[in-house]
């Protein structure tokens, strides 16, 4: 199989793409690894995601595109990407390409510290504006209802009772994805290659399908979630 990498970082400085790229070259399995960094892929760089992901269709050059998210973005978004057509040509991306799998990976290990944050945005002074009162639980709830396939990984760090407490809350949260335990994101590759889990029909239902804008309305998670990086 021919696999392109698609590795998307908020940061200016995309260090994934660049430890993906050391470890592709040990690989025996064809490799292309795009980088889109300095934004994420469900807002400032919703563009960039529709005409990166057209263009390796394009070249039928791979069976499989891999798109690597930073680890803040929505999910949803991302998808609706998929529905929208090119400004210049009026093609649309999901002529060339359709989603597999909506995978979303879980830290086992400090899963629970930040599904029980109590404290809000505002109180942790990280508020996009006065009386923001959101949590990064939100981000992680959001993350986890819209995925096919959640992947609790650092399983090697939970005890039995503890790794079973996850798996329990998991499902409870999304019943109708599938759920597998892993440790350093290790699971067979038919889990997330051809699986053919996504379903368009189920995720137009969702009351916020397209509800926000192609253009600047999808209010970056970086002010939504007071998320920030910096270089040194």
């Amino acid at each position: 199989k021919k696999v392109a990498l698609l590795v998307n970082d908020m940061a200016s400085v995309n260090i994934d793409a660049a430890l993906v790229s050391s470890a592709a070259a040990l690989s025996q399995v064809e490799e292309k690894v795009v980088e889109l960094t300095n934004g994420c892929i469900c807002c400032t760089l919703r563009e960039d995601l529709l005409s990166e992901v057209m263009r390796l269709a394009q070249m039928g050059s791979f069976d499989h595109v891999i798109v690597e998210s930073t680890g803040i973005a929505e999910p949803m978004p991302v998808a609706e990407t998929f529905t929208f057509s090119d400004e210049n040509t009026g093609v649309s991306l999901g002529d060339y390409a359709e989603l597999d799998t909506m995978v979303t990976v879980v830290d086992g290990a400090s899963f629970f510290n930040n599904l029980n944050e109590t404290k809000n945005l505002e109180e942790l002074k990280m508020g996009a504006y006065d009386g923001d009162r959101r949590s990064l639980a939100q981000l992680h709830a959001d993350q986890i209802e819209f995925a096919d396939l959640i992947m609790l990984n650092k399983c090697d760090l939970l005890t039995e009772a503890a790794k079973t407490r996850c798996l329990q809350v998991l499902s409870s949260m999304n019943p109708t994805a599938k759920v597998v335990t892993s440790t350093r994101s290790a699971v067979p590759v038919a889990e997330v290659l051809g699986a053919k889990r996504f379903s368009m029909r189920q995720a137009e239902a969702h009351p916020q399908w397209l509800k926000e804008g192609r253009h600047a309305e999808h209010i970056p998670e970086t002010i939504e979630f007071g998320i920030s990086s910096f270089v040194y």
